[in-house]
Parts: structure tokens; C-alpha cells; sequence
């Protein structure tokens, strides 16, 4: 299983799924295949498909827009809006973004009020969502009940993440909070996000996200104190607390892409992206999988492991990040002001 399983699935449907239509004459191998592919409801092989169109045939806005379509589906909702966001912003005037921007209207002030919605279905207490939130992101931190039968969150664990966001540079602490980041710290995924048990995260092989340690749920960050064995259902012993923090940082990583506006999504990005792992040797490639995925998962997970790595973090993979992704390493610093940032005081 991977340390890092950072996903943003969210069991709700706010709009049909859009309907299929079909390809126009000469529409190129892979991209029709797409199409054929969303028409049968096959949409993780159909999303497959699009990316290797966009990728082999330089397909378009139409690519990009059912790859939404495809993660929308499938429930997907913050892969969907990214694609969607992309579809949009870089294909202005056609009529896919035009489709695209319909979407967006309905789905991302949807997806900010998910996780209240979803947690009062739960039973969560959630302080920082009542009324205006706090400039201090101290205050923003929710913890969540457990459901009957697993234990409470440990002091310990929360001691811990409170100390995490007292060292992020301060740089780092603005941008979260104009962004209006909050923080969740739940005993494990299921008990924020019941729905989820059952559903499969991206790059996880086959599991189901009882086992996640943490994601980013636009604009939340959650980080779990345990994870549940698929085998029996039942609670594991805490995570350890450096691979708490582990998953916290990459967790930043991902909202902080998120408030500077999916800058994992932009063409340069994607240039750094694929020139570093253009050259990763099949030896590391192996230890690096979860951040080389098709499509956008791999973007996004390299974002949030390699700003993870540039602020600190003591991660297993830290090292290779740095070897491997230099380019991309480079871009995120640049972005982020990240060596200014550093020198730093906390301010909380």
C-alpha cells in the first residue's frame, strides 16, 4: 500500500450524468474509442482512452471535457472540476468550455458546502464551519466523532497536527487562510465520510479508501488517525506520528495548489511534470508510481508530494523526490516562493 493515498471522492450527485454523443466523421482511433467507451458506461477505461488521445492525437477541448464527464460519473467530484476548470480556461470561446463552465457553476460552490453537509449526516462536530471563519488556522481544526464501536481521536494526534501548522512558514499560513482552508482530524476515513468504505481511491490498487490516510475535500484537509483492515473491518493502531505528519504536509501540498488555482493543471506545470519523468529510470519508477499516473492523479499527487518535500517534509520518498523531479521541484519553489518562505518565522 502507498504512505501517500490522497484522493477527493465525494458520494453525492448534484447533476445527471452527462449524456453520450456521437463522434463526428473522422474522429481519430483513440478518441472515438472514448466516446465508445462513455456511451457504454465504461468510464475509468474511457477516461483512459481520452488521455491517451490527448496525449498520441492531440485531441482537444471535446477530450477534456469527457474526461470530466468520466470523473464526474464516477463520482470524482475534484478530479471532474479540475478537467472541467482546464476545459474551460484553456479553450475559450468553443463550445465545450462553454459546457464546461455550466458545470463548474453548479459543481464548485457544491463542493465547498460537501463537507459540512456530510458531516452533519455523520454526526461530526464541526466548531470552525459555524459562522466566519477564523483567521487563525488553529481554530479551523474540527475533530471529528467516531462511529459506534471505534475510538476517539487521541490527544496525542491532535497535539501533534496543531504543532504542524504552527511550523508552516508564514507565507504558507496566508495563503491557506485566504483561501479559506480548513482542517479535519478524523479517526479514520470512514467516520467523516462513511459512503466512502466502499469506494476505490485513484492509484490504490484495488482497495477502498478505508485504508486512506488523509485527502483534500475542497477546502478541507483531513487527516486520519487510523485506518480500518479490509479484511475484517476492524480499526488498526495509530499511524505513527511522523507519517501523520507525512500525509499532513502532502495534504498542504494539494490545498495549496488548490487556492493558487490548480496550478498543477497549467501547461507549465505539465512541461517540468513530464520532462522529469520522462527520464526516471525503471529501477525508481517502481517506488515512484503513485505520482507518475496517467492522466491529471499524477500531476496532482506529484504536486502535493513534491511541495510536501520542498517544505520539509521527512518522507521515505524524499529523497528520490528531489533526485527525480527537479524540474518539477524547481517550478513548485519558484510558485510558492518556497526558499524566501522558509526563512521565515511561524506566526502562530
Amino acid at each position: 500500500m502507498k504512505d501517500r493515498i490522497v484522493c477527493c471522492f465525494l458520494a453525492i450527485t448534484l447533476l445527471g450524468v452527462p449524456a453520450a454523443t456521437s463522434a463526428p466523421p473522422a474522429t481519430p482511433p483513440l478518441l472515438n474509442r472514448g466516446y465508445q467507451l462513455y456511451q457504454a458506461k465504461k468510464y475509468d477505461e474511457a477516461s483512459s482512452a481520452f488521455w491517451q488521445a490527448i496525449q498520441q492525437e492531440r485531441a482537444g477541448a471535446s477530450a477534456y471535457l469527457y474526461m470530466a464527464h468520466c470523473q464526474y460519473a464516477l463520482g470524482h467530484l475534484k478530479q471532474a472540476i479540475s478537467y472541467y476548470r482546464y476545459a474551460r480556461d484553456n479553450y475559450r470561446g468553443s463550445a465545450e468550455a462553454g459546457v464546461a463552465a455550466q458545470y463548474l457553476a453548479r459543481l464548485e460552490p457544491a463542493t465547498s458546502a460537501t463537507p459540512a453537509a456530510t458531516q452533519s449526516k455523520s454526526g461530526a462536530a464541526d466548531s470552525a464551519s459555524s459562522g466566519a471563519i477564523s483567521g487563525n488556522l488553529l481554530e479551523r481544526i474540527e475533530i471529528t466523532r467516531p462511529v459506534v464501536g471505534h475510538p476517539e481521536v487521541s490527544k496525542l494526534t491532535i497535539s501533534a497536527i496543531q504543532e504542524d501548522l504552527k511550523k508552516l512558514p508564514k507565507g504558507v499560513k496566508d495563503i491557506l487562510i485566504k483561501g479559506g482552508i480548513k482542517f479535519c482530524i478524523t479517526t479514520t476515513l470512514i467516520d467523516k465520510y462513511p459512503a466512502m468504505a466502499y469506494q476505490e481511491g485513484r492509484g490504490y490498487d484495488g482497495h477502498s479508501l478505508k485504508r486512506c490516510p488523509g485527502l483534500f475535500d475542497t477546502p478541507t484537509v483531513v487527516i486520519c488517525e487510523r485506518v480500518v483492515d479490509e479484511g475484517n473491518d476492524e480499526v488498526e493502531a495509530p499511524i505513527a506520528i511522523s507519517k501523520i505528519t507525512q500525509t499532513f504536509y502532502h495534504e498542504i501540498g494539494h490545498a495549496l495548489d488548490d487556492c493558487l488555482g490548480d496550478y498543477s493543471m497549467k501547461d507549465d506545470y505539465r512541461h517540468a511534470y513530464y520532462l522529469d519523468i520522462a527520464r526516471i529510470p525503471p529501477e525508481a519508477a517502481g517506488r515512484l508510481a503513485y505520482y507518475m499516473q496517467k492522466s491529471i492523479a499524477g500531476q496532482q499527487e506529484s504536486c502535493g508530494e513534491i511541495t510536501a518535500v520542498a517544505l520539509g517534509s521527512g518522507d521515505r520518498n524524499a529523497e528520490d523526490i528531489r533526485t527525480y523531479f527537479p524540474l518539477t521541484m524547481a517550478f513548485i519553489k519558484k510558485k510558492l516562493n518556497i526558499d524566501q518562505m522558509l526563512k521565515e518565522t511561524p506566526s502562530e
